[in-house]
């Protein structure tokens, strides 16, 4: 019998973090689920399926703090074979109109937490020489979407970090992985009594936030949140575990989730290198004399392809 894996998912106590934790469960794996007083919010889970243990967890606690909260985690089964960064908030904001306040807020539960969180993590699974640390993006990370453009620069700066730590784990037997989906329906961007984000109150922008999501009104709520939010559990699993779909392959370093995002993304990577060729003039322009060709080694160590 294949032994359960260890999952401890961030961000549980609602939308796709919860039903992360469900179908996890379900699927007979042992799964912690955190979040922000989880034990009294969701003091029932557990009795739904005994592979659930609740542990408090605010991401955006300081690290010393998280480290404490991980290494309890760490005793309950005595490992944690995959960490899935799930916390995350959306909300929207001119650009110009974003808070100090809400810019802090918005960059410490979307992108600092999860970074601290995997640090907290990471010491366990280089002990053990194992371990998946997983994220959860969106499409919205490469395509900057007016008046939500705080949370395309959180999940942007995240695929970075999933990236970058791919190349430094990997080659100790561990593995980061983020996960992009596109819309789905969620509790991700209610509206909540915190005073952040809105329609912008700056005039000048009114006419293009119309324009823009005057426009979004028009189209059906299926069509703005194409993805099922039942199936984004088993596919993230599927992809972690090497089951269903993933079977066989290689684990990426990216996976899309949904169509909007599959297509936003394309048509962003066509875009992009449409101008890499219009503009090429340009760009080599200010090279040396005689240093055309990139070396090789650049272009070797950070390849997103898995290394053979």
């Amino acid at each position: 019998m294949t032994q359960q894996l260890v999952w401890l998912v961030t961000g549980s106590t609602g939308g796709s973090g919860l039903a992360l934790v469900r179908t996890i469960s379900a699927r007979g794996d042992l799964v912690i689920a955190t979040g922000r007083n989880i034990s009294s919010r969701l003091s029932s889970l557990p009795s739904e399926n005994p592979n659930i243990y609740l542990l408090d967890l605010d991401v955006v606690s300081p690290l010393e703090d998280i480290k404490s909260v991980i290494a309890s985690a760490v005793a309950i089964h005595g490992r944690i074979d995959v960490l899935i960064n799930n916390a995350g908030m959306s909300r929207m904001s001119s650009l110009e109109e974003g808070s100090e306040e809400f810019v802090k807020t918005i960059f410490d539960v979307n992108l600092f937490g999860s970074i601290k969180v995997a640090q907290a993590v990471l010491p366990h699974m280089r002990s053990r020489k194992t371990g998946t640390v997983a994220f959860i993006g969106a499409g919205l990370g490469w395509i900057a979407m007016p008046f939500l453009s705080h949370y395309s620069l959180t999940k942007a700066s995240l695929t970075m970090f999933a990236e970058a730590l791919q190349h430094e784990i990997s080659p100790l037997g561990l593995r980061s992985i983020i996960f992009e989906p596109g819309g789905f329906d969620s509790d991700l961007a209610t509206p909540r009594n915190d005073g952040f984000g809105g329609p912008p109150k700056i005039e000048d922008y009114q006419p293009v936030f119309g324009s823009v999501f005057g426009a979004a009104s028009g189209i059906p709520k299926s069509a703005m949140a194409p993805s099922d939010i039942a199936k984004i559990p088993d596919a993230i699993i599927d992809v972690i575990k090497g089951e269903g779909l993933a079977k066989g392959r290689t684990m990426p370093l990216r996976v899309v989730l949904g169509p909007d995002s599959m297509d936003g993304i394309r048509q962003k990577c066509k875009e992009q290198l449409e101008l890499l060729d219009e503009w090429e003039d340009v760009t080599l322009s200010v090279m040396k004399e005689g240093h055309r060709e990139t070396s090789r080694w650049l272009l070797d160590n950070v390849s997103i392809l898995p290394k053979s």
